[in-house]
């Protein structure tokens, strides 16, 4: 990024409110000297800027003050473009609408030239996404009651059962070409992630009284690595470390050890050991769980059981 797209960067991070010189430096990746020099030559330049000093002090623009609409660059045309692209190629995506009526904006105000040379950079470069092909009819419901904290009742089929449930929705994520949703589920006392295909129906409802086994109001969803949750210890070969690093949830848990392969670190809920389990009998030689001793133990009669089918 050139010195003059930065100071236009910082202008338009100050209309969103109060930023510090080691915010703008990281943000950058530069020096908090190069920022005190950028904020200088803003003031130059007649950018009505407040510095205010001590801990709670930092940068932030004159009230009222806000920058004109920018012309956006041929590259940064070009990011835009490609992450639309890439949403596009999900099977079934939320505010279809939306997307319509920004890509109809778009063409309006972004010149021809850039246009243009967006599309030539998009023959070149492309986020894959795999090909799928299913319905997700209640992802913007499940999008809704995640930002309002709803809950809802709903049924779900799983790989075993159909089951109904009452969840709270946390977050949607889309991994592998499919859709996400974390969520937890008063049913079960804990947070899970669910297949948003998969739900059946989906429905508002109150909050869920407390169950028998707990007086106290529905406790918080403990998130993944929270220091109360087992930790999950396997010893990988090199051909195994190849293998996880593609992982979308376990790759940056991959820690380096002293021989040819690593040790993979991380906390999770005992319910989730069911799918962890397919993960680690994919891998075969090339994965050693040391711990928890639960997680063994499963893994162990799934492995017998394969072998007697075989036998």
């Amino acid at each position: 990024m050139n010195r003059i797209d930065r100071l236009t960067a910082i202008v338009l991070l100050l209309q969103g409110g109060r930023r510090t010189a080691r915010e703008l430096a990281q943000r950058f990746e530069v020096s908090r000297r190069t920022v005190f020099r950028d904020i200088e030559s803003l003031c130059e330049m007649g950018i009505p800027i407040i510095t205010t000093s001590g801990p709670l002090g930092g940068y932030t623009l004159m009230p009222d003050y806000s920058l004109s609409p920018l012309q956006l660059t041929a590259s940064e045309t070009f990011l835009l473009r490609l992450a639309l692209s890439s949403v596009v190629q999900l099977a079934d995506t939320p505010f279809k609408q939306e997307r319509e009526s920004l890509l109809a904006k778009m063409a309006a105000v972004i010149p021809a030239q850039h246009s243009v040379e967006a599309e030539h950079l998009l023959q070149t470069i492309q986020l894959e996404v795999p090909t799928r092909h299913y319905a997700t009819p209640f992802i913007e419901q499940l999008i809704a009651s995640a930002r309002e904290g709803e809950w809802l009742a709903v049924e779900y089929r799983s790989g075993q059962r159909l089951s109904r449930q009452t969840l709270r929705p946390q977050r949607l994520y889309s991994s592998g070409g499919f859709w996400y949703c974390r969520a937890y589920s008063h049913e079960r006392q804990e947070e899970r992630t669910y297949r948003v295909d998969r739900f059946i129906s989906v429905s508002p409802t109150s909050a869920p009284a407390p169950t028998e086994a707990h007086d106290a109001p529905v406790p918080q969803s403990l998130p993944y690595g929270h220091p109360s949750l087992p930790e999950v210890c396997i010893r990988l070969t090199a051909y195994g470390v190849m293998i996880m690093e593609r992982d979308p949830h376990l790759g940056d848990a991959i820690q380096p050890a002293e021989d040819d392969g690593a040790m993979l670190r991380f906390r999770c809920p005992p319910a989730e050991y069911p799918w962890l389990l397919r993960t680690l009998l994919s891998l075969g030689p090339d994965a050693e769980v040391l711990a928890p001793d639960a997680l063994k133990s499963q893994l162990c009669q799934a492995a017998l059981a394969i072998a007697q089918r075989y036998s």
